[in-house]
Order: structure tokens, then C-alpha cells, then sequence
């Protein structure tokens, strides 16, 4: 009896894509990327995966090309991240104290 999964990605366009897959039981996260490329309107996140540029996770936690899956999992292709998280919350931070500074300066009266 066949398991049913999910394989989800986000495309250039930014949209969301999801193909569900039967495989057989005892299934790993290698074979649901082997009938992924079976699917021609996956071509590019195939090739994406194949120069590295995107990970596993099974419900967001990052997993190898051995995990087993389980009928109902959800496989994600991720991107790496482009900034540390850190990084980026004290940019937004920065950003934040920046204008709130302008918007006290013009709310000062004049001398």
C-alpha cells in the first residue's frame, strides 16, 4: 500500500508549489526527489536542488536524503538564508530608531 506525501517549494515568481506523491512504503526523502523529477513542471527546482541551492526539511526540520517518510509528511525545499536573522533584526532596528529620530526632529517647534 502506497504512502502519500507532499513535496513543497517556493518558485521564481514567488508563488507556492506542491506536488503530492504515492510512494511505496519504506520510502526515503531521496526517492520522493527521484519522482519529483518525473514531473516536468518541477524541471527547475530539480535543478536548483541538483547545484545545491535548496535543503530538505520534513515540517521545517532539516532532514538528509535517508529519512524515512511517513504517510501525510510534507517535504520543503528550502533556500538558504540570504542574511543571518540576527543580522537582519538589528538592520530593522536600526532603521526603526532612524526614523522615529526624523519624526521627533520634525515634530519640534522651530527657534
Amino acid at each position: 500500500m502506497p504512502v502519500e506525501i507532499e513535496v513543497v517549494w517556493v518558485d521564481a515568481d514567488q508563488s507556492v508549489a506542491c506536488r503530492t506523491l504515492a510512494l511505496p512504503r519504506g520510502s526515503r526523502v531521496a526517492d520522493a526527489l527521484v519522482a519529483l523529477r518525473a514531473d516536468e513542471s518541477a524541471a527547475e527546482v530539480c535543478r536548483r536542488l541538483a547545484r545545491g541551492e535548496l535543503q530538505t526539511a520534513i515540517y521545517g526540520e532539516r532532514c538528509e536524503s535517508g529519512a524515512a517518510l511517513h504517510a501525510g509528511d510534507r517535504i520543503e525545499l528550502l533556500a538558504g538564508l540570504s542574511v543571518d536573522p540576527k543580522v537582519a533584526r538589528r538592520r530593522r532596528a536600526d532603521e526603526h530608531r532612524a526614523l522615529g529620530a526624523r519624526s521627533k526632529r520634525r515634530g519640534e517647534p522651530r527657534r
